[in-house]
């Protein structure tokens, strides 16, 4: 809604809570992006990133999905810790292993980490996957 000056020249439009929130409720679908959802209503992208943003710092919304669990396989199989266990020892090192396998664009990394520096590894794994 547009605010009025004498009926001429335009001051600052206004929008109601009702419109701000069906606006905020369809950039957070799947799939949708700030700026689609601003063009379709003509608006401004940015003003829909500042309603965004005071949204957060207000605390008023509400995350209507959980954030996403991923599920790794763990080794249940005497052959699969039988490998875990040959991998730590070829290594040259004593004890147990953490072992990793990241697979990326058809690349796959393994990574053999001491348990004795659990702290460590969970420590690189955040950098890395940041």
């Amino acid at each position: 809604m547009e605010r009025l000056i004498d009926g001429q020249r335009r001051l600052r439009r206004e929008y109601s809570a009702d419109f701000k929130a069906l606006v905020l409720t369809q950039t957070r679908g799947p799939g949708a992006s700030v700026a689609g959802v601003a063009l379709s209503h003509g608006l401004h992208p940015n003003m829909v990133h500042r309603w965004l943003r005071e949204d957060r710092l207000t605390g008023t919304h509400i995350q209507q999905q959980p954030p996403a669990f991923v599920a790794l396989p763990v080794p249940t199989g005497v052959s699969d810790v039988r490998a875990a266990q040959t991998a730590g020892a070829a290594s040259g090192a004593e004890g147990e292993f953490i072992r990793i396998e990241l697979q990326r664009t058809g690349t796959t990394i393994t990574i053999n980490w001491p348990v004795t520096a659990a702290a460590q590894c969970a420590q690189a794994l955040r950098e890395l996957l940041r």
